[in-house]
């Protein structure tokens, strides 16, 4: 059974069961106020009747009725009230009905000693009785029997009854219809995402989206959830053939190199000191793959993915990278002021080397001679790292493109030829999986500046701390 069809029945039930509720209470209530007011008008007669009687000269009887009483009975009578009146043993002494016609009966006690009501057939109908004790001076003479056909009550209930069924049925079949279309409109964003998903499953084109709602809905937030999945897997398609593409194309030279080196140790006429050459070039560029490979590896991660979480003393990296630049390089002047105490949460590993990759990019593009500072503080919650040099600078229009892979300036290329363009965007993206970000300012010829904010841990004094390097 289709979902649209389901939550109209389960709607038009629900709305069946409410006005089930709502029309027998009304009955209900109805019914008995009814009741009360036909109880409380023959409490009200029977008062009345034995009121008009008031003195009697005991004991009540139709020979010690007087004329007057006899008259003011014939009143209440004419006045449309049918009642009995009886005395102490039952005998019927005045009747509004004609004598014999109708009898409206006894309680279990022949002369009730209080007001009772009861309910009895008479003839052919139902009537409503009170029994009103005739009391004078303390002394019960008689008994006052009130009664009213329950013909009016019961056409009167039987109308409320049939107006509360068939109107119930009424606003059942008319709410029928839109609950209906209502369902359609509440299903039609899961119509719109389930047609997308197949035609996306179909024709493998993750770039449609469903159209967003306005409504701020759950339906919106399927809506919402299921484009943020399609985009989140259109990502991940484009980082994998942007890995491909650029695996293949970077791969392509050592593995000419290593193809051309194969080639020529197949002569076994080739001198051993060329031969020991061909297989050095072959380890470096074995070597160059591997680490061309790990940097793609690393790349093609979605987000924060193999990043771990662990508290890290960012000042005793930055200060193991700046000892192991100045036993590396001899060639340029370091300069370093860490600050103390600067603990990140995040990976030592891929932080150590994030570092190292901003120094050694530093080193490759400053003249011998220059200028390194690394600066490590403590701003606002955060660990600001700089990296400065005196190297050759970057051009405006190079700024914006040198966190993306495989991206070389041509000055850069110029001035170093080695590399492969990934150190940069690999710092881009470990900052980024740390919830920080990089900044640089460069001015051409003079050198540059790489900023890079981490946000500061709360962490346990007594936890552990994550190491610090990772080989490149």
């Amino acid at each position: 059974m289709p979902l649209r069809l389901r939550l109209t029945l389960v709607y038009v039930a629900l709305l069946a069961g409410a006005l089930v509720a709502f029309g027998v209470s009304v009955y209900i209530v109805t019914a008995n106020r009814i009741s009360s007011n036909l109880d409380d008008r023959l409490r009200l007669e029977g008062n009345a009747i034995a009121t008009t009687l008031q003195p009697i000269d005991p004991p009540l009887s139709p020979q010690t009725m007087r004329a007057n009483q006899w008259l003011r009975l014939d009143e209440e009578a004419s006045s449309g009230i049918l009642f009995q009146v009886r005395d102490l043993e039952g005998t019927l002494i005045y009747s509004s009905f004609p004598r014999g016609s109708v009898d409206l009966g006894l309680p279990e006690t022949t002369t009730p000693q209080e007001p009772l009501f009861a309910t009895a057939d008479v003839g052919e109908q139902s009537y409503r009785l009170q029994y009103q004790p005739i009391v004078q001076s303390g002394e019960i003479l008689g008994s006052v029997v009130v009664g009213e056909s329950l013909k009016n009550r019961d056409d009167a209930l039987n109308l409320i009854r049939t107006a509360l069924i068939f109107g119930g049925v009424g606003v059942m079949i008319i709410a029928n219809v839109p609950a209906y279309l209502l369902a359609g409109r509440v299903l039609d964003p899961v119509r719109r995402v389930s047609r997308l998903a197949r035609d996306i499953e179909r024709t493998a084109d993750f770039s449609r989206r469903v159209p967003p709602s306005a409504a701020g809905d759950e339906m919106a937030e399927l809506t919402a959830t299921f484009n943020s999945m399609v985009q989140r897997v259109e990502r991940m398609l484009e980082t994998q053939r942007a890995f491909l593409a650029d695996s293949s194309h970077e791969l392509r030279r050592p593995l000419t190199v290593l193809r051309t080196n194969l080639d020529i140790l197949r002569d076994p006429a080739l001198p051993p000191e060329e031969r020991d050459g061909c297989l050095q070039e072959m380890s470096t560029e074995a070597e160059s793959m591997s680490h061309l490979l790990s940097d793609l590896l690393l790349l093609s991660r979605e987000g924060r993915q193999e990043i771990g979480h662990a508290p890290v003393d960012w000042s005793s990296v930055c200060e193991q990278a700046a000892a192991r630049l100045r036993a590396q390089d001899r060639r340029h002047d370091l300069v370093a002021e860490i600050a103390a105490g600067a603990r990140i949460q995040g990976d030592g590993k891929r932080l150590g080397q994030m570092l190292w990759n901003l120094l050694e990019n530093a080193a490759q593009y400053t003249p011998d001679g220059g200028r390194i500072a690394l600066h490590l503080r403590l701003i606002d919650g955060l660990a600001r790292l700089e990296v400065e040099d005196t190297g050759i600078g970057i051009s405006p229009g190079d700024l914006p493109h040198i966190f993306h892979r495989f991206f070389r300036a041509e000055d850069a290329r110029a001035f170093h030829s080695d590399g492969n363009g990934l150190g940069l965007a690999i710092v881009k993206y470990i900052a980024e999986a740390h919830d920080g970000n990089v900044e640089v300012s460069s001015q051409p010829g003079r050198g540059t500046t790489m900023v890079v904010d981490l946000p500061l841990a709360v962490e346990s004094p007594h936890s552990g701390v994550s190491p610090g390097f990772i080989n490149s």
